[in-house]
């Protein structure tokens, strides 16, 4: 597989399109500073993963987001998305590069209001549109959610996503969509592409490794060992892409669902199990992949920082390991002479850089080593012009981290003298 067409992104809710006032004032229409062609620092983070990703804006709360065009009063536990939201998320689309796959809300929404929003989505979006998505896990709507009765099953959904596609193709004629977009019944898809609805794109599906997050059996020990959990389901998402010749997505994923664990999900170790999860989808012939994403979220890869400025979390560094694997999967076995160990081949193409993705633990001390890359030789790092650098030259993950200077393994076992 062609690694480079396999696109990463970030799953963020609808609640990041908008602000909300107080609890006495209720929700406003109104944006914030997230999604927006001025977030500099967002910009850089994304851009350092890759210059192909795909954002996906639902989530729970798009099952609880009202489309307002003007301003009026809306209840308590619903989230407005405003036009100005939206063409602030289409700026930011534009200065980014990366695509989107936008959710409208099949929950306690309706076809005309959905057909509404996705017209002016759809304009404000332009091309970085890549499809819709009808509905946030449909499988849950009559279990855990409860918005539907218990008998809610696959041909109830289909006849309410029938009626919403109608409405938005009519709105949008060339609308695209990705769906069924479930969170763990597989069984759904192959009817959903069975349908054969005009502009179906892409099938979708969600997987947690383990969860929830209020579990304390759930550790960052049974997440490195969770791998092997996620191989069926992703050989029967490659069979049912392949007999509707249609790409499929892992739309949406964490380490531990439910918002995540304290030290499982915000650890190095849940970084190394992301990126082992990304060689997996990629290695089974998936499209691509959506973390869940959140400033509440103790997985989210982005968050704000003790100082206020957005930083890299964990997981995204486990996302820049693999966004930086560059070139085509090759099959590769490896003994491990019984260690926890597992490896992935990449073939970089003619004059493409070339990167170790295997890393040893030293005897002595407690740093690891990338292997295949030029031992890094000369100074001290010196913070210049405002980024970190070593060497002479930048430090590309310490600088999107936010760091003032290079704080890398490398740095410090080279350090020849203090840092000025």
């Amino acid at each position: 597989m062609d690694r480079r067409r396999f696109l990463l992104g970030l799953a963020g809710g609808g609640a990041a399109l908008l602000g909300r006032a107080s609890a006495q004032d209720g929700p406003v229409v109104a944006a914030n500073d997230f999604f927006t062609a001025d977030n500099r620092t967002l910009l850089r983070l994304l851009r350092t993963l890759g210059s192909e990703g795909v954002l996906r804006i639902g989530g729970n709360t798009s099952e609880r987001t009202l489309w307002r065009t003007q301003d009026a009063p809306a209840p308590p536990e619903n989230f407005v998305i405003s036009p100005f939201a939206i063409d602030r998320l289409g700026g930011f689309l534009r200065a980014l590069g990366w695509r989107l796959i936008y959710g409208l809300n099949l929950a306690t929404g309706t076809p005309e209001d959905a057909a509404a929003e996705a017209a002016y989505v759809a304009q404000a979006a332009g091309p970085q549109l890549l499809a819709f998505q009808i509905g946030n896990e449909p499988d849950g709507f009559g279990r855990w959610s409860g918005v539907r009765p218990k008998t809610y099953d696959t041909a109830a959904f289909l006849n309410e996503w029938r009626r919403f596609h109608a409405a938005i193709r009519t709105a949008v004629p060339d609308a695209r969509f990705a769906g069924p977009d479930v969170a763990a019944e597989t069984r759904w898809i192959a009817p959903f592409a069975d349908a054969a609805a005009p502009g179906v794109v892409m099938l979708t599906r969600h997987y947690y490794a383990d969860g929830p997050a209020s579990n304390p059996a759930v550790t960052l020990a049974r997440l490195m060992r969770s791998a092997g959990r996620i191989a069926p389901t992703l050989a029967e998402l490659a069979a049912i892409g392949t007999a509707h010749r249609l790409p499929w997505r892992i739309a949406e994923t964490n380490s531990v669902y439910a918002g995540g664990r304290p030290r499982v999900s915000d650890t190095l170790g849940a970084a190394l199990w992301g990126a082992e999860l990304m060689f997996q989808i990629a290695a089974a012939g998936g499209a691509g992949i959506n973390f869940h994403a959140g400033e509440d979220k103790v997985y989210t890869p982005i968050s704000h920082g003790r100082g206020g400025g957005l930083t890299a979390r964990p997981l995204y560094y486990g996302m820049l390991m693999f966004a930086q694997a560059h070139g085509d999967l090759v099959p590769a076995r490896l003994d491990s002479g019984g260690a926890a160990l597992v490896a992935y081949a990449v073939r970089a193409g003619a004059g493409a850089r070339r990167y170790g993705r295997r890393a040893v633990r030293q005897r002595r001390g407690r740093r690891l080593w990338r292997l295949g890359a030029r031992r890094p030789r000369g100074r001290a790092v010196r913070r210049r012009r405002g980024r970190a650098r070593y060497a002479g030259r930048e430090c590309r993950a310490c600088h999107v981290a936010g760091h003032l200077r290079c704080e890398c393994t490398h740095a410090r076992a080279h350090m020849s003298r203090r840092m000025g």
